[in-house]
């Protein structure tokens, strides 16, 4: 691991001085690590998967954009040559490492509702400086995995430790359907945002705000949208609902200037897709065979989570719509 802490501050530039390297955590997407190099600090992160560069292209953008507006976020170190990628030597484990400077905070964990209100103000600040686009959310965004293909993954699920759950929510499933076929893809108008915004991708910082990290996702968005589904991210679990957290966040919200205004179910939409679309990935990669043990034991983890906790009925989600426009 030494090694390749090394070959990170030398690929990126990152000067001299004492060097610590730690793991700092591990995700859906990849892992990763918190590297001191001289007392300044940084975030490296190696994907599973290959990465699309153009994408991160826009990811380091679009942050540069937000931190020359005084928005505190993890903008990208560059290597040599303009690289925001670089491929790792095989000897060192290959793939892929980016580098970002490291944000400081503590995780949010359960404590959404202890920073409802930085919650609200930095969801609408981002939403206030993110740029307007004409680009339209892609689908992962605005439409659910077929009803063919959902029911294939049903199926396929027979035997396994999650498929009766799984088919319980066969009726949240369509009630899901139904709206995001009716609220359809969205008109705008669209900004540049996160569009991944729950606890696991914030930290509270020293001063007691919030700061949003982990941009991979970012891109066109709806603002009234992704309110919504940060109402239901942040203070909703299964049909539990902090209905005081929902409120004091859509206020701070309001009085933040947030572009978003909550309306109508169908504003929803943006997180009845993400939810089932992100619970079809991970089915499909723990019945992989083809896939690393740890990859599928993880994915399995995030099945049950899923199913218990991060697809809440229709009548749950109709109570937050209420508190919201209250």
């Amino acid at each position: 691991m030494v090694a390749f802490a090394e070959w990170v501050r030398s690929e990126f530039g990152l000067g001299t001085g004492p060097l610590t390297f730690v793991v700092g955590g591990r995700g859906a997407v990849g892992e990763v690590y918190r590297l001191s190099v001289g007392g300044v600090e940084f975030a490296v992160k190696r994907p599973f998967r290959g990465v699309d560069v153009d994408a991160i292209r826009r990811e380091a953008l679009l942050l540069d954009h937000l931190a020359a507006q005084g928005i505190d976020v993890p903008t990208h170190v560059v290597a040599s040559g303009g690289r925001l990628v670089v491929e790792v030597p095989s000897d060192l484990g290959g793939g892929s490492a980016r580098v970002s400077h490291w944000v400081e905070g503590e995780p949010v964990g359960n404590g959404g509702s202890a920073v409802a209100e930085q919650l609200g103000a930095l969801l609408a600040q981002l939403h206030r400086a993110g740029p307007s686009t004409d680009e339209v959310p892609p689908n992962w965004y605005t439409t659910m995995v077929p009803a063919d293909e959902w029911a294939a993954l049903v199926q396929r699920s027979v035997g396994q430790p999650w498929h009766e759950a799984l088919v319980a929510r066969e009726g949240d499933h369509a009630a899901y359907r139904s709206v995001v076929d009716r609220a359809g893809p969205g008109t705008g108008p669209f900004v540049l945002g996160h569009r991944d915004f729950h606890p696991d991708n914030a930290v509270i910082a020293p001063d007691g705000s919030l700061r949003a990290l982990d941009w991979e996702c970012c891109g066109p968005l709806d603002p009234t949208r992704e309110l919504a589904k940060t109402l239901v991210q942040w203070h909703v679990l299964g049909e539990v609902i902090d209905e005081d957290a929902v409120a004091r966040t859509v206020t701070a919200y309001v009085e933040a200037g947030g572009t978003g205004v909550v309306r109508a179910i169908d504003d929803f939409a943006m997180v009845m897709c993400t939810e089932t679309n992100f619970l079809a990935s991970q089915i499909r990669l723990a019945l992989a065979d083809a896939a690393p043990d740890e990859r599928r034991a993880q994915a399995r983890g995030e099945i049950e989570e899923s199913l218990a906790g991060y697809l809440p009925s229709l009548a749950a989600l109709e109570r937050v719509l209420d508190i919201a426009t209250a």
